[in-house]
């Protein structure tokens, strides 16, 4: 799925007001719990095209 900026900003305002509603002791099928998890994953998908973080490997000495 192509997300654009747009949809990638839109996503991160929702989790800003989706995060004090949501705690560690809210059930998994709350539905602000639910859709927290599913913006975040467009924003994962966004920043993993858009800003990948490279692969570095250390060598041993």
């Amino acid at each position: 799925m192509e997300i654009t900026e747009k949809e990638y900003e839109a996503a991160l305002k929702r989790i800003d007001e989706l995060l004090p509603l949501v705690t560690d002791d809210t059930p998994n099928d709350d539905p602000n719990l639910i859709e927290l998890l599913k913006v975040s994953d467009i924003v994962e998908e966004y920043e993993d095209e858009h800003y990948p973080i490279p692969d570095i490997q250390q060598s041993a000495d």
